[in-house]
């Protein structure tokens, strides 16, 4: 179990890193960032329940054969089935949460993550600039040489590439910015602009009293957000738009599978895990050899099934594999269930 849960973090972490710079060059709080910190929570549970029961399962029946509880069990007449529920009936709650997150709350996560990164990147209201270092903000530079408790800056150089045609470069005694939402405002005082034009190779300078420049610009318009597959609900996977490419429709359909697959896997988890276990002959010695069974057969079912997805991806033909799959791993497993007990091996005192 420590493993796993190292493994986890690890992904959690890795992914987290990304919204790192909205700290950094947007001044979100802390509270903020570990909000967004929690929204990648609901896709990760899809893969750490699964994991997790398959873990559990093999440590709690692997003591149950070391302390000889199974084998007891087996004797009163108890058959593996009914020592499976159990475990069957955990397997099947975790399931229906999996299915709840796959269904809402990992696209409802997925939306809000989108639309909280999206707001974060254009919401300048704690934009502020560090003295003496050049900032970048898209594709304008600013530098400032001082600034006081008041976020007054002094000795400005801002330099504008923003168009083709030509670049700015402005410089000003003193200026403060004034932000709201998706707006920030560079007022500035005692300055120059020169205005270098790329066709004429020509420049000209302007002196100013008082100068107000956008540091947004024009391609900071909010623009209607193309939801993704992961952040699609159902019935938004089926009811796709008409201007999609076809690599995007087979994306949307293996992303459909996935919301019933994924889900499923807590059950076949769970069947791999017990007819690993209970397979052969009970022994206090231990069980290792049915647990790196339990555990290589499942790692195999997780593998397939992510390369099937991928190849889902690119021909929606291998669809039929996906369920071929599953089924092979699942009726191999209730073979084993089905199997007769072997007889107990004696134990050495």
């Amino acid at each position: 179990m420590g493993c796993i849960s190292i493994l986890i973090s690890l992904i959690w972490f890795s992914r987290a890193i990304s919204f790192v710079k909205y700290v950094t060059e947007n001044g979100i709080a802390i509270e903020q960032f570990f909000a967004l910190f929690l929204l990648i929570l609901p896709w990760l549970l899809l893969f750490i329940i699964p994991i997790s029961l398959l873990a559990a399962i093999i440590i709690v029946y692997n003591k149950l054969i070391s302390t000889n509880e199974l084998a007891i069990l087996k004797n009163a007449g108890i058959n593996k089935f009914s020592l499976a529920k159990p475990a069957l009936y955990v397997a099947l709650i975790c399931s229906l949460i999996c299915f709840a997150i796959s269904m809402y709350f990992m696209p409802y996560a997925n939306k809000k993550l989108r639309l909280s990164r999206n707001e974060l990147s254009t919401n300048y209201t704690n934009l502020s600039i560090n003295p003496k270092t050049f900032e970048s903000l898209k594709s304008i530079t600013i530098y400032v040489k001082n600034r006081n408790e008041e976020n007054i800056l002094y000795g400005i150089l801002l330099h504008d590439k923003s168009s083709d045609q030509y670049s700015l470069t402005i410089t000003a005694e003193k200026g403060h910015i004034v932000a709201q939402d998706s707006t920030a405002l560079l007022y500035m005082e005692n300055g120059t602009v020169q205005k270098f034009n790329y066709l004429t190779a020509k420049s000209e300078i302007l002196n100013f009293d008082n100068y107000v420049f956008n540091l947004i610009g024009k391609d900071d318009e909010k623009v209607r957000l193309k939801w993704k597959q992961k952040e699609r609900y159902l019935h938004e996977l089926i009811n796709y738009e008409d201007d999609l490419s076809e690599i995007e429709i087979a994306r949307l359909k293996s992303e459909f599978h996935q919301r019933f697959v994924y889900p499923v896997l807590p059950i076949i988890f769970s069947l791999i895990a017990l007819s690993s276990m209970m397979h052969g002959a009970f022994s206090r010695r231990g069980n290792s050899r049915n647990v790196v069974l339990a555990s290589v057969a499942s790692t195999i079912l997780l593998a397939t099934t992510i390369a099937i997805f991928q190849a889902i991806e690119k021909n929606t033909q291998f669809v039929y594999l996906l369920y071929l799959n599953l089924a092979i791993f699942t009726s191999v497993s209730l073979y084993f269930m089905h199997e007769k007990y072997q007889k107990i091996k004696p134990t050495k005192n």
